[in-house]
C-alpha cells in the first residue's frame, strides 16, 4: 500500500497571504482538505461553501490540485486564504488527501471533494461527535446538486445509496464513511493514511481506522451536496470503474458477505436483484424527493449494475490468473 509521507516531489505549495476568513489567531484546531482533479468548473462553489462553514473557527483550508486545468489559478485569484498544493503529477484521491494531511496542522481533519458543497453547519455537525473520546472518525450523507442530470443521477443512486440523507439517528461503526464528507482525529488517521487509489480508498481507510481500536459514527443528518457526473459514456465508464474497484477492495477485506461473490464471481450478475431493492427502500426513507427520479431511472440503473457486475467478475478472474 503506497502512502504519501510528504507532498510529491516537484509539488508547489502556495501558503495563504492572508489568514483564513473568520478564523482567529493561533494554530488551527481544524483542517479542511480538498483533493482536486479537473475541478475548475466546481471549485469556486465548493470553496465558497467551505469558507462559510469555517467562519469564526481556528481553521485552515488546504487544496491539493494535480490537474493543471486552471483550478489552481481560480483558487489563487478568488480564495487567497486557501493553502494550495500543486502537484506536477496526477494524484489519486487517496494520494491527494494524504498530501494535504501532511501539510495540515489541525487536530481534526475534515475532507470534502471539489465537486461538493457543504452546509454552513457542516463543521459543527460532524465535530460534536468527537466529544466522545472513543470516536476516531465521523461522516455524513450525500445529496444531489444537479438531480436533472439523468445518467448522473443513476450513478449517484448506484454509488451512494448507503449514504442517502435521512433523519435516522447517528449510527456507530457503519460499513464506511464517504471520503467526500468525513472528519477524523489527526493522530488516528496519520497512523494509517488513505490508500493511494481513487474509488474504494474511503472504504479501506474506514476499515483501517476501526482496527486502531476506535469507533466511527455515521450521521445522515449532516448532508453535503454532490455534483453528479453527466453523459452516457461517463455512465458506462464509471460503472466499470466502480465494479473493478469493488472487487479490489473486497479481495483485500474478505468480508464474509462478499466471499460467495469472490468464490463464484458470476454471482455478481445478481447485483441488480439485490442492490436495486435496497436502493428503493433507502430512497423511501430519504428526506429528499428522489423517489420519482429513481423509479424513472430503474432501467438505467439495471444496466449500470450489469456493467458493474461484468467489471467485478473480470477483476476477480484477472486476480486469480496472476496468482
Amino acid at each position: 500500500m503506497n502512502h504519501f509521507e510528504e507532498p510529491p516531489a516537484g509539488a508547489e505549495t502556495f501558503v495563504p497571504a492572508v489568514p483564513p476568513v473568520g478564523s482567529t489567531d493561533g494554530p488551527p484546531d481544524i483542517s479542511v482538505i480538498i483533493p482536486a482533479y479537473y475541478g475548475a468548473g466546481t471549485i469556486a462553489g465548493c470553496l465558497a461553501s467551505v469558507v462559510l462553514a469555517t467562519q469564526g473557527r481556528r481553521s485552515e483550508i488546504i487544496l491539493v490540485d494535480s490537474s493543471g486545468d486552471g483550478c489552481g489559478a481560480i483558487v489563487r485569484e478568488q480564495f487567497p486564504q486557501v493553502t494550495l498544493i500543486l502537484s506536477p503529477t496526477r494524484l489519486s484521491a487517496g494520494g491527494a488527501r494524504n498530501a494535504g494531511m501532511e501539510r495540515a496542522r489541525g487536530k481534526l481533519l475534515f475532507f470534502v471533494d471539489q465537486d461538493c458543497q457543504v452546509p454552513a453547519d457542516w463543521i459543527s455537525g460532524l465535530e460534536r461527535h468527537f466529544a466522545d473520546p472513543t470516536v476516531g472518525g465521523v461522516g455524513g450523507s450525500l445529496g444531489m446538486l444537479n438531480p436533472a442530470a439523468r445518467t448522473g443521477s443513476a450513478i449517484y443512486f448506484l454509488e451512494f445509496f448507503r449514504h442517502l440523507p435521512n433523519n435516522s439517528p447517528p449510527q456507530r461503526n457503519p460499513d464506511f464513511l464517504l471520503g467526500c464528507n468525513c472528519a477524523y482525529r489527526a493522530d488516528v488517521l496519520r497512523a494509517v493514511s488513505f490508500p493511494d487509489q481513487t474509488l474504494g480508498e474511503d472504504v479501506l481507510v474506514s476499515h483501517l481506522v476501526c482496527q486502531q481500536g476506535v469507533d466511527l459514527i455515521y450521521d445522515p443528518s449532516v448532508e453535503v451536496l454532490h455534483t453528479n457526473r453527466v453523459g452516457k459514456r461517463e455512465f458506462l465508464r464509471y460503472n466499470m470503474k466502480m465494479g473493478s474497484a469493488s472487487a479490489a477492495y473486497q479481495m483485500k477485506l474478505r468480508q464474509p458477505r462478499s466471499l460467495p461473490f469472490l468464490w463464484f464471481p458470476a454471482l455478481a450478475f445478481l447485483a441488480p436483484f439485490i442492490i436495486l431493492p435496497m436502493i428503493f427502500v433507502r430512497v423511501l426513507r430519504c428526506r429528499r424527493p428522489y423517489l420519482k427520479s429513481f423509479l424513472l431511472l430503474l432501467p438505467v440503473c439495471f444496466v449500470g449494475n450489469l456493467v458493474w457486475a461484468a467489471a467485478f467478475r473480470r477483476r476477480v478472474l484477472a486476480s486469480r490468473r496472476r496468482h
